[in-house]
């Protein structure tokens, strides 16, 4: 049997749309490629800025947070008659490292005014993940000082409970 005339050319017009459907579908893969790897820099980009300012915001006022919490130590072991304590020398000594800590942390927080549109994601990536991590310490040290004003707090209840008892004792007894 015959094949009719017009079959090659219908193989032929088939075969000249798929391999243009294949270009054609090539390029648009590898356009949106592109666009989705400028979208992911972006969203990094972003991330990363976002990051930045609450790392600023940790640790701008960190060295104002320890200064309090020193002089509410300094005023429950004074009161406690605990000033001159080794206890209190220890703690002092401690808390003049994190201030020097807090006070590297906060010149080495990332200025508001960095741009990142030159870095590529491996390097905001990188600066992400430093900019997660000196916010956590931070956060740590902030939190190792609410702890102590906590600590405070509840010793200078006591102090007040010890001068009430101290106090009604001597009322009873003068009358």
């Amino acid at each position: 049997m015959a094949e009719p005339a017009w079959l090659s050319y219908a193989g032929a017009v088939s075969g000249a749309v798929g391999a243009i459907t294949g270009i054609a579908g090539a390029v648009m893969g590898y356009i949106s490629y592109r666009r989705t790897e400028a979208l992911k820099t972006l969203d990094l980009r972003l991330e990363l800025r976002r990051a930045e300012t609450d790392l600023r915001r940790e640790v701008e006022d960190l060295p104002k947070h320890l200064d309090y919490a020193k002089r509410s130590r300094t005023a429950v072991a004074s009161a406690a008659g605990r000033l001159q304590s080794g206890a209190m020398k220890k703690w002092l000594e401690e808390w003049d490292a994190d201030l020097a800590l807090a006070k590297a942390m906060v010149a080495s927080a990332p200025s508001q005014s960095s741009d990142y549109v030159t870095l590529d994601q491996t390097a905001l990536e990188e600066k992400l993940i430093k900019a997660h991590a000196a916010a956590g310490n931070a956060r740590a040290l902030r939190e190792k000082y609410d702890a102590t004003l906590a600590s405070d707090d509840k010793e200078r209840e006591q102090i007040r409970e010890d001068l009430r008892v101290r106090n009604q004792g001597k009322s009873d007894g003068a009358r």
